[in-house]
């Protein structure tokens, strides 16, 4: 595991939050705010909720602590424009915490590409440029939510669960030590379990396919929105850069780091490094 010196204390540090409007983002907004950080940025389509979201926190916690951006993550311009203005406003940027997801059928395919995982590997890109010692910053946390359905092999839900993985494989990458040494930019993941939010509810879900609902059926345990954002930000305040973490029923985050070097140095291979295959039956 790679080591880092990142103080668990968020006191004073600036957050970005993407799909920060409603459900677990909004719960980590909240508790963002709660544990005293500086100020949480966050990004959203969700123009109504966004706005009463920042409504509440200002109200709350006082001027400047929480801005809304009214931003889709899948448009690299729109991107663009939301993070300069959290440079221009507060002048650093200390962890982004990817959590914009979209859940649909096959048929949106494109769309759950772009914002599940082709949006995520722009913020973090962004992320790293900004926060990066070898651009000049002063290092930071990127936060990469993926899903427990990265981690099984299952028949529903393939395009979603793909991209799924894919965050989790490209977060493990860049939280190497070789990364790490390099810009002391910490870069985690947490794979959530199924959180009671609106992505997740019957009546949406039947908007999808019978794989969609299916699903839903068969989880009986989920964990709160509050659940889910209190193990992220444990994840935040005292994971170490390339960790992987499960957050699921109610339970404190586990981090499942070894369990996936494991797996990939379990596979056999030639002394090239090579994957071996299988001998024929």
């Amino acid at each position: 595991m790679v080591s880092n010196a990142w103080s668990p204390n968020i006191k004073d540090k600036v957050f970005l939050v993407t799909g920060g409007a409603a459900g677990v983002g909004a719960a980590v907004v909240r508790s963002l705010l709660a544990d005293d950080a500086r100020c949480v940025v966050f990004l959203d389509v969700l123009d109504r909720e966004g706005t009463a979201l920042e409504t509440e926190l200002l109200q709350k916690f006082g001027a400047l602590q929480a801005k809304f951006i009214k931003c889709d993550i899948s448009d690299e311009n729109q991107l663009e424009v939301a993070f300069r203005q959290v440079l221009d406003k507060y002048r650093k940027l200390d962890v982004v915490i990817n959590n914009a997801a979209i859940l649909g059928v096959d048929k949106l395919f494109k769309k759950m590409i772009d914002i599940n995982f082709t949006a995520t590997v722009s913020c973090t890109i962004k992320a790293l440029e900004i926060m990066s010692e070898e651009t000049g910053g002063c290092g930071g946390t990127v936060l990469n939510l993926s899903s427990m359905l990265a981690l099984k092999h299952h028949s529903h839900l393939p395009v979603y669960s793909a991209t799924k993985a894919a965050v989790l494989q490209f977060s493990n990458s860049l939280g190497t030590e070789e990364y790490y040494s390099k810009t002391k930019v910490r870069v985690m993941t947490v794979c959530l379990g199924p959180t009671d939010t609106a992505i997740l509810q019957r009546q949406n879900l039947e908007n999808f396919d019978k794989d969609c609902t299916s699903l839903a059926s068969r989880v009986p345990v989920r964990q709160s929105v509050e659940s889910a954002a209190k193990g992220i930000i444990e994840v935040i305040k005292y994971g170490t850069a390339g960790s992987a973490w499960v957050v699921v029923d109610e339970k404190p985050p586990k981090d499942i780091s070894k369990n996936l070097k494991d797996a990939f140095s379990s596979l056999p291979r030639d002394a090239t490094g090579v994957l071996k295959p299988e001998p024929a039956e």
